[in-house]
């Protein structure tokens, strides 16, 4: 599958939609197992789960879909208001959306950053993490990514 599209002069990047955290109960039944795509000006659905319109509205649709569609942003964090069907608990699921062809870095740094929200950051994953960040800032996503899992690495293992 093409990671990018070529719409009139625009190139469109592939935008790959996960669900990384369901938190409460999902009233679509989405799950960290589901994926959907921006494919060019579709979104379409690649294991034939389902997606309920109140987590699509929360997609950065104007700028933030833009920014990924040209390349401003290669990835972002969004969560859908959560639903109201059971007032005593919070229903609620987390996106991460990436360009396609940068995917296993986009996992790893939202990844990352959950963990860095709850847990102090010691200077060996950080400084990794610099390194992976610079990486990133050449264009080089493959070795970015390496960094990154080793930063990742070094950030679970001050937590066991």
């Amino acid at each position: 599958m093409s990671s990018s599209r070529s719409i009139g002069r625009i190139i469109m990047n592939t935008i790959r939609i996960r669900p990384i955290e369901v938190i409460g109960n999902c009233p679509a039944g989405l799950t960290t197992k589901d994926e959907f795509e921006i494919v060019g000006m579709r979104l379409e659905n690649r294991k034939g789960s389902t997606l309920c319109f109140l987590g699509v509205s929360q997609f950065p649709i104007g700028q933030g879909i833009w920014q990924l569609q040209s390349n401003e942003r290669f990835f972002s964090r969004v969560s859908c208001p959560g639903c109201t069907f059971r007032a005593d608990q919070e229903n609620r699921v987390v996106f991460l959306l990436g360009h396609a062809d940068k995917w296993q870095l986009c996992k790893l740094i939202s990844e990352y950053l959950a963990l860095c929200h709850n847990h102090p950051e010691p200077a060996a994953a950080r400084k990794t993490k610099e390194d992976a960040i610079l990486l990133q800032n050449q264009g080089k996503y493959a070795e970015a990514a390496q960094k990154m899992e080793k930063a990742l690495y070094a950030l679970k293992s001050t937590l066991v």
